[in-house]
């Protein structure tokens, strides 16, 4: 488990690199704890949303510590790719199928739809280790247990 968790890392850190060093970009140093990481997304949206804080930004490539109280509503994304790592708690997530409801995001981003339910996808368990890639355009459903949560690191590339 370790070691998978050590390869995901690895792959996801090499993605992160290739992506900034084909854009010119260079990040400064920075080392987290897991619970460094993690403190900065502990106070929990009172609207239920996910809290969440980009550690790397850059214009096709985004690193994002995210911590997941509730369950989300089915996200399609037309510009980005998600790489997600499950870190700690658990949830399920629904690739693909029928999004019902899809509406344009409300944070006014271009290309970010968001569903009320879908139907027809394949559900993944994501626990501690889990490593999922979900392409462009590929609508995504993470469902909670109740009073559960999932701190992740969610690593989103464009193109």
């Amino acid at each position: 488990m370790r070691a998978t968790v050590m390869l995901a890392a690895a792959v996801l850190a090499g993605l992160a690199a290739t992506a900034a060093f084909a854009a010119g970009e260079k990040d400064p140093f920075l080392y987290m704890t897991k619970e460094q990481a993690f403190a900065t997304v502990a106070k929990i949206d009172p609207a239920g949303n996910a809290t969440s804080n980009p550690i790397i930004k850059h214009d096709d490539f985004q690193e994002i510590v995210v911590q997941r109280t509730v369950s989300g509503k089915v996200e399609t994304h037309d510009f980005y790719s998600d790489y997600m790592l499950a870190v700690d708690g658990n949830a399920t997530i629904t690739i693909g199928g029928t999004v019902k409801g899809n509406a344009k995001n409300p944070n006014g981003q271009p290309g970010e739809w968001l569903g009320v339910s879908s139907t027809g996808g394949k559900v993944y368990d994501l626990k501690p280790g889990a490593l999922i890639v979900i392409p462009k355009g590929v609508p995504h459903w993470m469902q909670l247990p109740a009073g559960g949560h999932l701190h992740y690191i969610a690593f989103k590339r464009k193109g």
